[in-house]
């Protein structure tokens, strides 16, 4: 599950099953609010999809939705939305030499691939806060009399990261799940382009040309798989 935004109209809810380029659902809504991505669920549960996990950014709404409708399946926290949120928050380039370690830490991640690598990884981001725990709980008194974290950032990044082990490594205990939304992210190119040549339509006209296009889609993935599996068996269409 991903979110398409377009501009501050409307976002688009996008549904699609793993390895299959055909998109499920779409659904055209405000904001992500768990009533609303609730019923996109129920009416795949309608449509007969079973589901071994779910892959999503967290957001509140989707989380929300997922533990309603289907609370005993996985969910894995895309581990790239996570980390692009840790790494803005600590900089890209960041000049202390404290917060180029757990910078480090955060792009180690992607290396994790084990539960072995995952527990060596838990114990080096405790060693780096015990170790700067002054450093992250410093802070500053301003005009007013308030006192203020001063690294917010970095002290926002080590608790991001200590919870990450609990959200974005289930794929760990499930090896066919993704690790990341990416598969999705990446279609969203085709929308984002006509998004940016189309900018003038309504937003009613626009819902429903995502309809229409998305449609079309589907039609030529289906299509372009079937003319695969005829290659594949030697046979004509």
């Amino acid at each position: 599950i991903d979110g398409l935004w377009f501009g501050r109209w409307f976002g688009l809810m996008v549904y699609r099953q793993s390895k299959n380029l055909t998109i499920l659902h779409i659904s055209a809504m405000g904001r992500e609010v768990t009533s609303k991505i609730s019923k996109d669920l129920v009416h795949l549960k309608d449509l007969n999809y079973h589901f071994t996990g779910i892959v999503s950014d967290g957001g509140t709404g989707i989380v929300g939705a997922v533990n309603k409708v289907f609370p005993h399946i996985p969910h894995q926290i895309c581990l790239a939305h996570m980390h692009r949120r840790i790494v803005a928050m600590l900089g890209k380039k960041p000049k202390d030499d404290r917060v180029k370690a757990l910078r480090t830490l955060a792009d180690h991640v992607w290396l994790i691939e084990s539960k072995e690598a995952l527990r060596w990884w838990k114990t080096e981001l405790k060693i780096w806060i015990r170790r700067n725990w002054w450093f992250i709980h410093e802070k500053r008194l301003d005009t007013d009399g308030r006192w203020w974290y001063i690294h917010k950032g970095v002290r926002k990044s080590a608790r991001m990261l200590t919870a990450l082990p609990e959200i974005s490594f289930t794929f760990l205990d499930h090896p066919t799940m993704p690790k990341t939304t990416n598969e999705l992210e990446a279609q969203f190119g085709h929308l984002g382009r006509r998004w940016i040549a189309h900018t003038g339509l309504k937003e009613e006209r626009w819902k429903d040309f995502l309809k229409w296009f998305v449609s079309f889609y589907n039609l030529e993935k289906m299509a372009a798989s079937k003319q695969k599996k005829a290659l594949k068996n030697n046979t004509t269409i």
